[in-house]
C-alpha cells in the first residue's frame, strides 16, 4: 500500500525526521536513549511487541507481533524504522526482519545487529570483547553469531544481577557502575573494541568514561541501533556525549 507523506519540513515536531522504534514489550532503556540523543527536528515513535514471560520460546513468539506494530508505524508516517532488538538476531537472521520491515512501510529500516556491525566495520573493529545482562546460552548464541561473521570474540560476559533477567526483564535496572565494571573486567589488548549488548541496559552515560579510560571504542546497542537509523534517514550529525561512534561516524 501506497501512501506519501506530506512535506516533513512543515511539520511542528520531527521535521527533519520522525524515527519508528520497535522494542520488547519490557524495554524502557532504548525509547529514553533514543531521545537523549536525538539532535533537534529528529522525534522518536515507539511501538511495543509483546514479550510473553510464559512462553516456551519468547523471541521467536514476540515476532508474531510484528505486524501489528507495522501498522502503527505506518499511520505514524516515520521516514526510518528501527528494530530494538539485539537477541531477536539470534533468532531471525537480521536482514530478513530489516527487508520484511522495509518492503512493508517503504522506509529505510536498520536492526540492531546490523547497525552494530556496522560500527564494528566503521572502527575496523576485528575482535571484540562482549558484555550484557544476558544469561550463558545467549551469550554464547551471540559469540557464534559474531564469529560467523568472521570476528573474534575475546570473552562473552553477562552480569546477573536480579531473577527476573533469566526470563528477558529487568535488564533495565542494572545500574551503570555495574555496566562499567562489566566492560573493564572483559576489556583486554586483545580486544578491538567492547560491545555492551542488550537495547535495554542503559548505557549511555557510561560511554564517553569507558572509551576514555580503556582507550578503544565502546559500542552499545541502543547507540549503535540510533546512529543506523540517524544515517539511513540521511542525517549526518556529529553528536556529542553519546560516545565515539556518534561523535566521529
Amino acid at each position: 500500500m501506497e501512501y506519501r507523506t506530506p512535506d516533513k519540513t512543515k511539520r511542528p515536531y520531527g521535521s527533519r525526521a520522525r524515527v519508528g522504534l520497535i522494542v520488547p514489550s519490557p524495554n524502557t532503556v532504548a525509547e529514553t536513549e533514543f531521545w537523549r540523543m536525538a539532535p533537534d527536528g529528529v522525534t522518536i515513535h515507539t511501538t511495543r511487541m509483546l514479550l510473553a514471560e510464559k512462553s516456551k520460546d519468547p523471541l521467536k513468539a514476540m515476532e508474531a507481533y510484528l505486524p501489528r506494530v507495522l501498522e502503527e508505524l505506518r499511520g505514524l508516517e516515520v521516514d526510518v524504522v528501527a528494530y530494538g532488538c539485539t537477541a531477536s538476531a539470534l533468532k531471525t537472521p537480521h536482514e530478513q526482519t530489516r527487508d520484511e520491515i522495509a518492503g512493508e512501510l517503504e522506509r529505510p529500516t536498520v536492526t540492531t545487529m546490523g547497525s552494530v556491525l556496522a560500527a564494528f566495520e566503521a572502527f575496523g573493529v576485528k575482535s571484540v570483547a562482549v558484555g550484557s545482562p544476558y544469561t550463558d546460552d545467549i551469550n554464547h548464541a551471540e559469540r557464534r553469531y559474531f564469529e560467523r561473521q568472521g570476528l573474534t570474540v575475546t570473552v562473552d560476559e553477562g552480569v546477573m544481577l536480579f531473577e527476573a533477567q533469566k526470563r528477558g526483564r529487568h535488564m533495565n535496572l542494572v545500574p551503570p557502575d555495574a555496566v562499567e565494571g562489566l566492560a573493564e573486567s572483559i576489556d583486554s589488548p586483545e580486544a578491538d573494541a567492547i560491545f555492551l549488548s542488550c537495547s535495554d541496559m542503559a548505557t549511555l552515560g557510561s560511554l564517553d568514561r569507558l572509551e576514555d579510560k580503556l582507550g578503544k571504542p565502546v559500542i552499545s546497542s541502543a547507540q549503535a541501533t540510533f546512529w543506523g537509523a540517524l544515517r539511513a534517514a540521511g542525517i549526518e550529525d556529529k553528536i556529542e556525549g553519546c560516545g565515539r561512534l556518534l561523535r566521529e561516524y
